[in-house]
């Protein structure tokens, strides 16, 4: 006849770990971002139904290019829909920072990374000197963020 071990039906779990502080603040600020985009995606997309009218299309028309008018429909729709899939997106990763989701690091990493190179990119080929002179303090912040979760509580929170 087989014995049973009963003394310990349940594995232990793991002790739970702190969320580090800043873990939680580029969650809230993921999160406000997250909302403002959002909001920021309503209204264009409110301009949007509204770029048809006539009245519209004369208020812009001293204004605007005629380029610019013909395309205003175009425009609208790709950045309303641009702004709501990155404000999805910065809600999801407050999500997985609050929670420390392990996807959650790796897309932080992902947009640092992301960030630091178009950001330089960008500067360098359209940039003028004093946009190349405030390169370092342009890439600052994201390098400050990657480095941060670099580190090892950080890593620990997410399990990476």
């Amino acid at each position: 006849m087989t014995e049973y071990n009963l003394s310990q039906p349940y594995p232990v779990p793991p002790p739970l770990q702190q969320r580090p502080a800043g873990v939680t603040i580029l969650a809230v600020l993921n999160a406000l971002l997250g909302i403002l985009l959002l909001l920021s995606a309503a209204c264009i997309l409110i301009a949007l139904g509204l770029a048809g009218s006539q009245a519209f299309q004369e208020a812009l028309a001293g204004e605007a290019p005629e380029w610019f008018l013909a395309n205003l429909s175009l425009l609208l729709g790709a950045i309303g829909a641009i702004s709501l899939i990155m404000g999805i997106l910065a809600m999801a990763l407050a999500y997985g920072f609050l929670n420390g989701k392990r996807w959650a690091w790796f897309l932080a990493i992902l947009y640092g990374f992301l960030n630091v190179g178009f950001t330089a990119v960008t500067t360098l080929l359209n940039g003028g000197l004093i946009d190349i002179l405030m390169l370092g303090f342009s890439i600052l912040i994201p390098v400050l963020i990657l480095v941060y979760l670099f580190q090892p509580k950080v890593r620990a929170w997410f399990a990476v």
